[in-house]
C-alpha cells in the first residue's frame, strides 16, 4: 500500500471514516475538510501546544452493520499549524506493520498492546472519552448507554437533588447532553438548572460545552444562572456556565454573557482567561473584545499572558487578528510591557536556537 495521507490510507483500505477533534473540545470536523488538513492544504483547525488530538472511527464500506473501530490520535503540526506528513506516513507504516492492510481484522490482545504503544496514539481523559461515545452513540443512532434512564429521571426532579446524584454516572450526563433533541431533555435541563448542587453542575456544564444545538431557551437559562452564580460570589460556577454555552450557534448569547463577565471581578481570576482562550475562542473574532481580553490579561493575570497569546495565535482563524493587536498604538501600559515581554522571549529563542 503506497500511501502518504491517512484519508487515503483509509480510501485504499476500503473504510469509511468520521473524524472528531478530542483537543479543545470533541467536535465532529466534516470528512471534506479533514482531507484537505490530511493533504497540508489548510492548517489543523484546533491545535493545541502544536498537536492535532483526534479521535477516528472507521468502519468497513462493504460492511456497515459492522462494529466501528476508533483511533485516539495525537499527531504533531509545523509551524503553520499544518499536520505533519512525515508523522502521517510514520503511523501508517506502524499500522501495516502490526495489523497488514485489512484494518478491520480481529484485534488480539497482543495486537492491542502493540498498537497501543504506537506514539502517536493517545489515551483521552475519561470525561472526553465519555462525551465522544455518547455523540457517536447519537449519531450513528444507537441506544444510550444504561446510565442515561438514571440521569433523566434525576434531571427531571424525580428524586432528590441533594441526595441522588451521586449515584449517577458520568457518562449518562453525557448521554443526555449528547440527546438534547430527544426526550425533550431541553426543557427538562432548564427546569433543573435553579437546583442543581455544585457537582452535577458541573458535570452537566463540562458535558454541554460541546454541544451546538442548544436552543436560545436553554442558552438564556444558562446565562441567567451565570449571572446569578457572580452575585452570589460562586466564580467557579460563572465560569463553568461561560464554557456549557460556548458551542452554542446563537453566539451572541454568549457574547452578551463574556462582555458581562468582563465588568466583574472574573478579571482578577486566572482561571476565567484560560476558559476563554480554551473554550470561546472563536467569541475573539470580534477584535474588539479579542483587544479587551489581551488589555485584561496584561493588567490582571500577565504571567499568563505568553502561555495564552501562543494558545490563540496558533489557532487559524484568529492568527492574523492575534498578530494585529502587536501593532496597535493605542493600548496601555501593562499591554505594551506584555507585548515587550513576549518580543524580547521569542527573541531569546530564536538566539538560543542559532
Amino acid at each position: 500500500m503506497n500511501t502518504n495521507t491517512l484519508t487515503e490510507f483509509l480510501q485504499q483500505a476500503q473504510c469509511q471514516f468520521q473524524v472528531y477533534d478530542l483537543g479543545r473540545k470533541v467536535a465532529k470536523i466534516n470528512n471534506t475538510d479533514f482531507e484537505k488538513v490530511a493533504e497540508n492544504t489548510v492548517p489543523y483547525p484546533y491545535p493545541i501546544q502544536q498537536h492535532a488530538y483526534i479521535g477516528l472511527t472507521f468502519w468497513q464500506v462493504n460492511k456497515p452493520q459492522q462494529e466501528h473501530f476508533v483511533w485516539f490520535l495525537k499527531l504533531p503540526l509545523d509551524e503553520q499549524g499544518l499536520l505533519k506528513i512525515t508523522a502521517q506516513t510514520s503511523f501508517i507504516k506502524m499500522v501495516i506493520e502490526a495489523m497488514g492492510e485489512n484494518l478491520t481484522v480481529e484485534v488480539s490482545d497482543k495486537l492491542q498492546q502493540r498498537l497501543a504503544s504506537n506514539p502517536f496514539v493517545f489515551k483521552p481523559a475519561m470525561e472526553k472519552l465519555a462525551i465522544f461515545n455518547a455523540m457517536m452513540n447519537t449519531n450513528f443512532v444507537r441506544p444510550a448507554s444504561t446510565f442515561y434512564p438514571a440521569t433523566l429521571e434525576y434531571f427531571s426532579g424525580k428524586t432528590q437533588w441533594d441526595d441522588q446524584w451521586q449515584s449517577l454516572g458520568f457518562q449518562g450526563i453525557a448521554d443526555l447532553c449528547a440527546r438534547l433533541d430527544y426526550d425533550n431533555n431541553q426543557q427538562t435541563l432548564i427546569k433543573a438548572l435553579p437546583h442543581l448542587p455544585h457537582q452535577p453542575l458541573q458535570s452537566l456544564a463540562l458535558c454541554l460545552e460541546h454541544q451546538q444545538n442548544i436552543k436560545p431557551d436553554l442558552a438564556q437559562a444558562i446565562a441567567k444562572q451565570a449571572q446569578l452564580a457572580l452575585q452570589a460570589k460562586q466564580t467557579e460556577n460563572a465560569i463553568l456556565l461561560l464554557r456549557a454555552i460556548s458551542s452554542i450557534t446563537d453566539s451572541n448569547i454568549t457574547k452578551s454573557l463574556l462582555e458581562q463577565q468582563f465588568n466583574s471581578d472574573l478579571i482578577y481570576s486566572p482561571d476565567w482567561y484560560v476558559c476563554i482562550a480554551g473554550r470561546c475562542w472563536s467569541q475573539l473574532q470580534d477584535e474588539t473584545l479579542l483587544n479587551r481580553y489581551f488589555e485584561a490579561l496584561a493588567n490582571h493575570q500577565g504571567t499568563l499572558f505568553p502561555q495564552l497569546f501562543a494558545d490563540l495565535v496558533a489557532i487559524p482563524t484568529l492568527r492574523e487578528k492575534v498578530l494585529k493587536q502587536l501593532r496597535l498604538t493605542a493600548r496601555s501600559p501593562a499591554l505594551s510591557e506584555a507585548i515587550g515581554l513576549l518580543f524580547s522571549a521569542m527573541h531569546s529563542e530564536t538566539k538560543g536556537a542559532q
